[in-house]
């Protein structure tokens, strides 16, 4: 907390300087300048996105608004090092309620990082916008009844595309995620692919961390979201189909009062936010939910392991092994996910997958206790709920004799309560409704 202090006194203005919109034959690139102010020496950050041209994409349109906002939300990165009060926006205005929007994501959105750097401030005291640019007006245009799906390379989007597929055989496809798996993925559906890059100024981050500042997770998902409204409208597309479930509701521990999870911007709350922020300042005509909204992580594994089987050796989600495309088998991600499919794909294939049989490796044994009992800190990973990793592991246990329990179970107990597998369709969720006609007719093929 002292540090905190220091840092932010030290570093104490932000400022979102201006963006440029670059166009030519091949390329539409966004450069976002932001600046850092410590104690008068102003370090300069250049910030750039850009996607390949083609047929398909139209520019008679104002993107002003929408690039705009994508710069307020990929300024996190660069405003996390030290967390400055004064947050100043030289290149847009925002008007008291959108102030107080950005103010709840940047806090609820850094939850995880103020409570790893132990940093104790109120959302109120976390950050104030000054405002010195021009506001923008809302953008008007006809979209199509077609999808756009932003693809991590793990298990969930690709269950959400090959659900879709068939209603939207022209379903179009991008990735936020350099990592292999992703990638490949877009290559298989070069037709469907959207060629984006995103290009942090990583050098001048790392010497802020290598001099002392802070460093820890942000709430990525919520840059995904304002991408993709500007794909949207790139494409004149109407539907942004994400692929974030249930379980991704459930805060990791309670922090300050603060509930703190690590999937905030995957949350059913951020989303309700974000349909309501872009409706009332960006656009009415591209509409952003979550297909995958109205189930748990043990429905998505069992309807992965039905209908994405040619996906069983390339999806990747765990973050430490994905950049050389392969499973770490040491991280929360990995055993997560083993156990979420360790009772729909059989033992011999799975572990092909993930190259040894997780269950039997008791060094886990710590991160196995921080999935599975709730008085251990949940991992601070993409992962499900106590619940859902429970009834996976209670089902996989009573396949086994006493004499065959792996490592991990050998010492478990299982839990006998009946876990709620019936999915509430009309819960908390921003489906329309040809997608839950269409997830029901899936999920109904299932016998869990």
């Amino acid at each position: 907390m002292k540090k905190f202090k220091e840092l932010r006194k030290k570093a104490n203005k932000f400022i979102y300087k201006s963006y440029e919109i670059q166009e030519d034959e091949d390329q539409i690139a966004l450069h976002f300048h932001y600046q850092l102010d410590e104690e008068g020496k102003i370090t300069d950050f250049l910030h750039r996105l850009s996607i390949k041209k083609n047929e398909k994409i139209s520019t008679d349109f104002s993107m002003q608004n929408i690039v705009f906002h994508i710069g307020m939300a990929e300024a996190i990165s660069y405003y996390k090092i030290a967390l400055p009060q004064d947050f100043v926006i030289e290149c847009g205005s925002l008007n008291e309620a959108q102030k107080k929007w950005f103010a709840k994501l940047y806090f609820n959105g850094l939850g995880e990082y103020i409570y790893l750097n132990a940093i104790e401030v109120k959302q109120e005291d976390l950050v104030h916008f000054t405002c010195k640019g021009k506001a923008y007006d809302k953008t008007a245009l006809p979209t199509q009844e077609n999808i756009i799906i932003p693809i991590g390379g793990g298990k969930d989007s690709l269950v959400s595309y090959e659900l879709l597929k068939e209603e939207f055989p022209d379903a179009l496809m991008f990735s936020m995620n350099p990592i292999v798996a992703s990638q490949e993925i877009l290559k298989q559906h070069p037709t469907h692919a959207i060629e984006l890059k995103r290009e942090l100024d990583l050098e001048k981050i790392l010497d802020f961390n290598a001099r002392g500042y802070l460093n820890g997770h942000i709430p990525f998902s919520s840059i995904v979201g304002f991408i993709s409204i500007w794909l949207g409208l790139l494409y004149k597309t109407k539907y942004i189909v994400l692929s974030n479930e249930s379980s991704a509701n459930e805060e990791n521990i309670i922090y300050n009062g603060q509930k703190i999870n690590h999937q905030y911007s995957k949350s059913i709350e951020f989303e309700n936010d974000f349909r309501e922020y872009v409706f009332s300042f960006i656009t009415e005509d591209v509409e952003y939910f979550s297909f995958l909204r109205p189930l748990d992580e043990i429905h998505i594994a069992q309807l992965f392991a039905t209908f994405a089987k040619e996906h069983f050796f390339t999806f990747r989600s765990c973050n430490v092994g994905s950049k050389r495309n392969e499973w770490c088998g040491k991280c929360p991600k990995c055993l997560f996910t083993y156990i979420m499919l360790c009772n729909y794909i059989d033992d011999i294939t799975l572990q092909k997958i993930f190259g040894k049989d997780m269950l039997d490796d008791e060094e886990l044994q710590e991160l196995f206790d921080g999935l599975s009992q709730s008085d251990a800190v949940k991992p601070f990973e993409c992962v499900g709920t106590y619940d859902e990793v429970n009834y996976a592991l209670s089902k996989k246990y009573h396949s086994y004799s006493q004499q065959e329990l792996p490592s991990l179970l050998k010492n478990y107990k299982p839990k006998e309560r009946a876990y709620p597998l019936h999915v509430n369709y009309d819960g908390q969720n921003n489906l329309p409704q040809k997608f839950k006609k269409n997830l029901k007719s899936h999920v109904e093929k299932l016998s869990f």
